[in-house]
């Protein structure tokens, strides 16, 4: 496993969407460049929150009160978000840039 570093999520986590595997179906999460992040879940759920970088990953504040923290793992040509507090793991299917999917822009 080698988690991908702050210098390498300051180029792949803002201005982007980012497009995961949950259950075999896609969801979305956008990192406005203002700490601002959007998610659309496979399940229709929408959220809303702050994100900040770490060294080795980055944490969302959602508006339901819940708190990602992600490490991305990158191993044999893929990334894969790896739960920094339960054994959750999501694939990374896609890197789009801007707000791709139209996420709706709630202000938290």
């Amino acid at each position: 496993m080698v988690a991908l570093k702050k210098e390498t999520l300051a180029v792949l986590i803002p201005g982007t969407t980012h497009v995961l595997e949950r259950s075999g179906k896609e969801a979305y999460v956008y990192f406005e460049t203002d700490g601002a992040a959007h998610m659309l879940l496979d399940d229709g759920e929408q959220r809303s929150g702050r994100w900040t970088i770490e060294d080795d990953g980055y944490v969302a504040e959602w508006d339901s009160g819940a708190t990602g923290r992600w490490m991305l793992d990158h191993d044999g040509g893929a990334v894969t978000y790896v739960n920094r507090d339960s054994a959750a793991r999501v694939r990374m299917i896609g890197v789009l840039f801007g707000n791709a999917r139209g996420l709706p822009l709630q202000r938290t």
